[in-house]
């Protein structure tokens, strides 16, 4: 797909010199292509008006837009993504994706960000290069995602971990695809916090991947036409969705104590050193993860705690492991966010401390990757991470990233029922067991309850395993 400036060319059109016939002609032709296009919008909004009895119209049931003719002037609505495919989020409908294999990077990339989907990684893929990897375009895009020139070195990595980073490796490109959409929108979305641009921040996003960020931002608020890239790319949204929702988070089995240590029961930045960790073993550590614990998330909730994988060697990798052994534990291998037994939510609120529980007595059980829970504990951690967790405990269920930081609180800061925090007994030679100990030792260790020993142990061997590392010794509490 050529980058071009359609828009910028339509923004001077009236400095030119008049059409001739020729181009009157080509201009005509393209308008009747595009009525029934027009048609259907108009008959959208008549229908609206027709229905409201006024022209501020109405909001679209399925994206929460609200539109009308006012929001169509100043291009703060998206009316015509609305009804030209819909959203992009939802189920990806797999049997449409030409190349089945692919489904799984496709799912994994489309959790990088909350802007983009699977489906819209699919639907761009479609517009761009008909899922054949070794299309070129006009100028020097590469691979399956047509990534500008560039774009890869920058944002692409050995995402299958086959040894080799490569823009023709459909996976690695469908990464760097989801790495560079992400970034973008980051930029797009301050762009219309600033007021500096019109539109939605997916139809601008895409734009901005067309014709660059700098000629988005020189567009201001003028419409996107129809037939400009970003709705080529959302026509496709119907092929490749379900039309269901995608799978959403569902709760966990377990609380911590007020120690901090659970009972028993996610493109970010990239680790530090040479672990050998990354987005493909992830993905096979938590092969049933649920969309909302995102490798990203993760990883951007790590750069928070510089000192956590900062070891060398294998003492890095053994804290990796560990880590996500016990995350692995606590949270059913990343499938549950919530405590699923309910009938102890009101068991985690201490009203003997200043502060109280101002969220309710039942706000502030176990929630994410390692179950944080009690309203000391949501009060520390958010002061750590600078969030009110302590007012707002529910950011953990809801902000991946901030649910990957409690878990890291708790993992760096917290010596729980042991002498020692988890990082201190990992990283100082104390053993896999000294973890547990200090995560929920005053519950499972000495014999309490050797199941969920037993479960910890495996899951750091078999991690352990697929880092290259031996798990040491001292594995149990």
């Amino acid at each position: 797909m050529a980058r071009g400036n359609m828009l910028r060319q339509a923004a001077n059109a009236q400095t030119t010199k008049p059409p001739d016939a020729a181009q009157i002609a080509g201009i005509t032709v393209a308008a009747i292509g595009l009525v029934p296009l027009l048609a259907v919008v108009l008959v959208c909004l008549v229908g609206i008006i027709a229905i409201t009895g006024t022209s501020t119209l109405a909001t679209d049931p399925e994206t929460g837009v609200s539109f009308g003719p006012e929001l169509l002037g100043e291009g703060n609505g998206d009316v015509a993504g609305a009804i030209i495919g819909g959203s992009g989020k939802g189920r990806l409908a797999a049997n449409a994706v030409p190349r089945p294999e692919l489904v799984p990077a496709l799912e994994s990339a489309g959790q990088e960000c909350d802007l983009i989907s699977p489906i819209v990684l699919a639907a761009q893929i479609q517009v761009e290069s008909e899922w054949d990897p070794a299309t070129v375009g006009p100028d020097g895009e590469q691979g399956i995602a047509q990534l500008p020139p560039g774009v890869f070195d920058e944002y692409g990595e050995d995402d299958d971990d086959n040894g080799t980073k490569s823009v023709n490796d459909p996976i690695d490109a469908i990464h760097a695809q989801a790495r560079y959409l992400c970034h973008l929108g980051t930029q797009v979305q301050q762009l219309l916090a600033d007021h500096e641009i019109g539109g939605d921040a997916l139809t601008m996003t895409l734009l901005a991947w067309d014709i660059g960020i700098d000629e988005v931002k020189a567009l201001g608020t003028q419409l996107v036409p129809l037939d400009a890239y970003p709705y080529q790319v959302r026509g496709q949204f119907g092929t490749f969705s379900t039309g269901e929702d995608a799978p959403s988070p569902s709760p966990t089995s377990t609380g911590t104590t007020p120690g901090g240590g659970a009972t028993p029961g996610g493109g970010g930045a990239p680790l530090p050193g040479n672990t050998g960790f990354n987005q493909a073993v992830f993905n096979q550590m938590f092969k049933n993860a649920i969309p909302f614990y995102t490798y990203s998330a993760m990883t951007t909730a790590m750069a928070k705690y510089p000192a956590f994988a900062s070891g060398s060697g294998d003492v890095a990798k053994r804290e990796i492991a560990a880590f996500l052994a016990n995350v692995n534990h606590e949270s059913g291998g990343l499938r549950y966010v919530e405590e699923l037994n309910q009938s102890l939510w009101g068991d985690y609120c201490n009203r003997n401390v200043s502060y109280g529980c101002p969220a309710g007595q039942r706000a502030y059980h176990g929630r994410g990757p390692i179950q944080i829970s009690w309203n000391m504990n949501y009060k520390a951690a958010g002061d750590s991470l600078g969030v009110d967790l302590l007012n707002r405990p529910d950011l953990v269920k809801n902000d991946a990233s901030i649910a990957w930081g409690t878990a890291l609180w708790f993992w760096m800061t917290q010596p729980g029922a042991g002498k020692m925090t988890p990082h201190a007994a990992i990283t100082g030679g104390n053993g896999f067991g000294e973890t547990i100990r200090s995560i929920n030792g005053s519950k499972e260790c000495n014999g309490r309850i050797p199941a969920a020993i037993n479960s910890r142990v495996q899951a750091y061997q078999t991690f352990c395993q697929m880092l290259g590392v031996s798990p040491g010794d001292r594995l149990r509490c």
